[in-house]
């Protein structure tokens, strides 16, 4: 049957890109939590408010008081911390501070907090002034010039981070957090967040027990067979997630299992209602064997492009939150790639 799957989704999706496990807590002080949590590196960062809780860490704004700016501190958790998790955190610190680039979430600072006995190993990254993609598509689809956008960002992303052998493993509306203002030449801006479940593209993982890491809801069909999985399962990941943009709806739903397997039986179905453009991008992205679908540069590529052939109105073939009659993607993509995922 595969191994198990880690469903990393909980209710509640904030600037930082972290799922929340106690809504109470969010908005809280430092000492409200009834620990002191947050980092004060010698009076450096004067952190004020939780934005966000994960597995693993909280997230807490906090304002640099050398430069002025406002972070996001992120803060591990220790106390039942095993192996797994210490290398795990370790990883996301490695990969992330030897990334730059303007679709990424940057790193400013590391360190630790906390006594000598527990000490706390914090990070200290760019603050996103903003919601998720998951908050936005939560109040309703996308206009498709804001889903081409997004798309664009993101695959460049990717492609950037593929160029230097590592996987994502876990793109998702969550952790695809959402600027307040345009930049870049983008209406919307969009930054990739959350490494935590990372690996290289040789197949060295985090999880020694064969386990699959991701959500399961955006897994791709590699990942949900336990198999290894390299730059392509990021690319069906994203595909998914341009659809849900798109629809309003998630394409595979239910609990963990149901969802991973739900991909092995029926490829996902783009609405009908949706121009040909969308078809021919997002089919091959979702296309079952890895190796027919285009690389993420090639994505990026042609996402930058419908992006700039749309306008702010509904002519890129808008559809409302409806399900409407499906077809599947693999029967409706064509024009665009070619058998082996790259474009004519």
């Amino acid at each position: 049957m595969g191994p198990p799957v880690h469903d990393r989704a909980t209710p509640g999706v904030f600037e930082t890109g972290e799922t929340v496990n106690d809504l109470n807590h969010l908005g809280s002080a430092p000492g409200e939590l009834g620990y002191d949590a947050a980092p004060t590196d010698g009076g450096r960062y004067d952190a004020s408010t939780l934005i966000g809780s994960g597995g693993m860490a909280d997230v807490y704004l906090a304002r640099d008081t050398q430069l002025g700016r406002e972070v996001a501190v992120k803060v591990f958790r220790g106390g039942e911390e095993t192996v797994s998790d210490r290398a795990r955190r370790e990883r996301e610190l490695t990969l992330l501070a030897d990334l730059n680039h303007p679709g990424l979430v940057a790193v400013y600072d590391a360190g630790f907090t906390g006594s000598e006995q527990a000490p706390r190993r914090f990070i200290v990254m760019e603050y996103v002034a903003g919601r998720s993609l998951a908050h936005r598509i939560g109040r309703g689809p996308l206009k498709p010039r804001q889903v081409a956008e997004i798309g664009a960002q993101m695959a460049d992303a990717l492609s950037y981070v593929h160029g230097r052998g590592v996987v994502h493993r876990d793109v998702k509306p969550e952790n695809i957090l959402l600027g307040d203002e345009p930049a870049l030449g983008y209406s919307v801006v969009a930054k990739l967040a959350d490494f935590g479940v990372a690996q290289f593209i040789d197949g060295s993982r985090l999880t020694g027990d064969g386990s699959i890491m991701g959500t399961a809801a955006y897994i791709s069909p590699e990942q949900a067979r336990g198999d290894e999985v390299g730059g392509p399962s990021d690319v069906y990941s994203l595909g998914l997630v341009l659809l849900e943009s798109l629809t309003g709806e998630r394409e595979y739903s239910g609990s963990a299992i149901e969802a991973a397997l739900a991909r092995l039986q029926r490829p996902p179905a783009v609405p009908d209602d949706l121009a040909p453009e969308w078809h021919e991008l997002i089919g091959p992205m979702v296309a079952d064997d890895p190796a027919s679908r285009p690389t993420a540069h090639d994505i990026a590529v042609t996402a930058r492009e419908l992006a700039q052939s749309l306008t702010t109105s509904a002519s890129g073939g808008h559809t409302d939150r409806r399900r409407r009659e499906r077809v599947p993607s693999d029967r409706r993509a064509g024009r665009l790639w070619g058998s082996r995922g790259r474009r004519k």
